[in-house]
């Protein structure tokens, strides 16, 4: 495992957790937002902020052993990258699009989400699709492993099924109002099984007819990369004066994970 990677893999995985916790912030606010009825239409939770949680600091001490150096390094072609993520984002958008406005394979689920053909829905959808693709490259590139197209597949059809079932529209067309009405839970329930085949049809087209998977990963020539040992297992049998102690302060600001301290020194104890 490169060194590089190892420590990028990590501030990676820093800025997918304030992800998460942004992404669930905004969930939270439709909750917050919406209309609560508590005796004559109060709204309870509207009178609350909506809860968030925001990474400030972390620092880290990575034990490891150089195994090699490597001259040839590479590094991820970010522009190149992106580049390949958007045109996918495009045509994913564009193929969902496409689908629910066919009159001929028409359903009751489309006929919900044909409310959702317009520009700014068509903009986000792709802007999700390509960000979701992204992290994904940029994560497996990180862990030196191979991407694969169910990989991209499933990436395609969870971020569209995000998008799709993050609209209003959507959420109060799935929404259960009497549990004890069977036939009002079955018809909730085809419906959301309609939409998700619908993502899943998407994600499986487009990962397997439109993308050619050899070249979604761009890469650059970089600087020489130190391949290193970081398996706990493996350390545990290695001299103690051949571990290293790789210390970091990373801090989160303007929405940038910043290197503010790195310092590096054999293990001593």
């Amino acid at each position: 495992m490169q060194l590089s990677k190892v420590v990028g893999a990590i501030l990676n995985d820093l800025s997918a957790a304030q992800d998460l916790a942004n992404e669930y912030s905004r969930q939270l606010s439709y909750k917050y937002k919406k209309k609560q009825v508590v005796g004559e239409d109060d709204s309870v939770l509207s009178n609350f902020q909506v809860p968030s949680a925001v990474l400030g600091e972390v620092s880290l001490d990575l034990k490891f052993v150089i195994k090699e150096i490597d001259p040839d390094g590479c590094a991820l072609d970010v522009n190149k990258t992106q580049g390949k993520c958007d045109e996918i984002g495009r045509t994913a958008a564009l193929f969902l699009l496409l689908d629910i406005a066919d009159e001929d394979r028409n359903s009751q689920s489309k006929k919900i989400a044909k409310k959702l053909l317009t520009p700014e829905f068509d903009k986000r959808l792709q802007t999700r699709i390509s960000q979701g693709l992204f992290r994904l490259c940029n994560s497996f590139f990180m862990s030196g492993n191979n991407l694969t197209i169910p990989d991209i597949e499933n990436t395609i059809a969870e971020n569209i099924k995000d998008e799709l079932f993050k609209h209003e529209d959507i959420q109060n067309q799935l929404q259960i109002r009497n549990f004890h009405d069977s036939k009002e839970v079955e018809e909730v329930q085809k419906k959301r099984q309609e939409l998700e085949e619908l993502c899943l049809n998407c994600g499986h087209i487009i990962a397997y007819e439109e993308i050619d998977i050899e070249t979604m990963i761009q890469k650059v020539r970089g600087s020489p990369n130190t391949d290193v040992i970081v398996n706990a297992e493996t350390l545990k049998e290695m001299p103690i004066e051949a571990i290293q102690s790789l210390r970091i302060s990373a801090k989160y600001e303007h929405y940038q994970w910043r290197i503010s301290e790195a310092s590096q020194s054999f293990h001593k104890t």
